[in-house]
């Protein structure tokens, strides 16, 4: 069995409270349900009805995606009104679609959910000076992503932590060729010149900071 989904939203305001609209929502799911085998093909349309609750601020009633959807959905005026009175205390406990967009989807659609130690310090700066509800989103954002561990430490305030993770687990791998001509004779010891070009450039890079660090040099056949 296989189903086609669908839903259908319709909108109207039922009252406004404390500069916000309260949003009446019918939604309508509907499906086809399909059996196929080898001796018979039936299709059966289905259809569920749904009625909710939910709120934006006034001037947004026809902006869906900036609405404030309370889960579980709420169904009386008087549950959505302590909905609205909780969000004016706290407004990092509901988020609207617009939101998640912004702070969530597009910025991983655009990076194609992939992080690096740079990105992740960038997200890691921004959550240290954000307010509590976009730290809260920028740490959806990571989970998105899947990068839980980091999530969670910027969810306990471990900054430090946070980059620590970054530094072992983003290393930057870069690859550096050397050739060398060498007329007449050819290099006798080509391990012996390895372990010297390791040491001449971990040195190298340790004096330039960069402490952790492991180099390989790797000897490769004449070309």
């Amino acid at each position: 069995m296989s189903k086609s989904d669908g839903i259908t939203k319709s909108r109207h305001k039922k009252g406004s409270y404390k500069g916000f609209s309260i949003i009446y929502v019918l939604a309508v799911h509907h499906w086809y349900d399909k059996w196929d085998n080898r001796y018979m093909m039936s299709r059966q349309y289905e259809t569920k009805r749904e009625s909710y609750l939910e709120f934006c601020k006034e001037g947004d009633e026809n902006c869906p995606s900036k609405a404030y959807t309370p889960y579980p959905h709420v169904k009386s005026v008087d549950d959505i009104k302590k909905c609205i009175d909780n969000y004016i205390a706290d407004d990092s406990i509901y988020f609207s679609d617009a939101e998640r967009e912004k702070y969530v989807h597009a910025p991983n659609r655009k990076c194609e959910w992939a992080y690096g130690y740079d990105s992740l310090i960038r997200v890691m700066r921004e959550h240290q000076k954000a307010s509590k509800k976009i730290k809260l989103l920028l740490e959806d954002r990571l989970v998105d992503a899947n990068f839980h561990s980091w999530a969670g430490l910027l969810s306990k305030g471990d900054y430090k932590g946070y980059e620590e993770l970054a530094a072992k687990e983003c290393k930057f791998r870069e690859k550096f060729e050397i050739y060398t001509h060498t007329m007449r004779k050819a290099i006798k010891d080509p391990k012996k010149l390895e372990d010297g070009l390791n040491k001449t450039i971990s040195d190298y890079l340790l004096s330039q900071g960069i402490k952790d660090t492991s180099v390989e040099v790797k000897f490769c056949e004449e070309w």
